[in-house]
């Protein structure tokens, strides 16, 4: 019984302790955020240039993916995109903050709010911009709006 609360105890000590450099994980222990996981060997082309610093990742059942671009976003307006292919649409999500998205050990929790999304073809909140999506079962193909970052098209070949 002993060993059982002191197990109880570290693990209360040890959620506590990371949710301070990263509150997300006290929304995934309270089942108000998503885990992940860690990126799918997905290989990424930008311009048609390899680009191994955006990471896919696959959420299911949804089938969406969502990128990473935490490394090419100064801005801070398109950290994450989620591709709904079901929906056929791209969207960024309407919060990006440790609050509700979050890379730890290379795993991506995301919360409840992060979940909602505005489509990029939005006039008022997104870029009234159209991607032109075009995907198959083991491609999917999609452009930017411009001036944003660095690069216009995206290419990704899943595995």
């Amino acid at each position: 019984m002993k060993i059982a609360f002191g197990l109880v105890i570290l693990f209360a000590v040890a959620v506590g302790l990371t949710s301070i450099n990263h509150p997300i994980i006290l929304k995934w222990v309270t089942g108000s955020a998503k885990h992940h996981g860690k990126p799918m060997p997905a290989t990424v082309y930008t311009n048609g240039q390899v680009n191994n610093h955006i990471k896919v990742f696959y959420s299911d059942p949804a089938n969406n993916y969502i990128l990473s671009l935490t490394e090419h976003d100064s801005l801070g307006m398109l950290k994450y995109i989620n591709i709904d292919l079901n929906e056929k649409w791209i969207g960024i999500p309407v919060g990006t903050s440790k609050n509700d998205y979050d890379l730890i050990a290379g795993h991506l929790f995301q919360s409840e709010t992060g979940g909602h999304l505005i489509p990029f073809q939005d006039h008022m909140k997104g870029f009234n911009f159209d991607p032109n999506l075009i995907f198959t079962d083991r491609q999917i193909r999609f452009n930017m709006p411009p001036n944003i970052l660095k690069f216009d098209s995206v290419r990704i070949t899943l595995p």
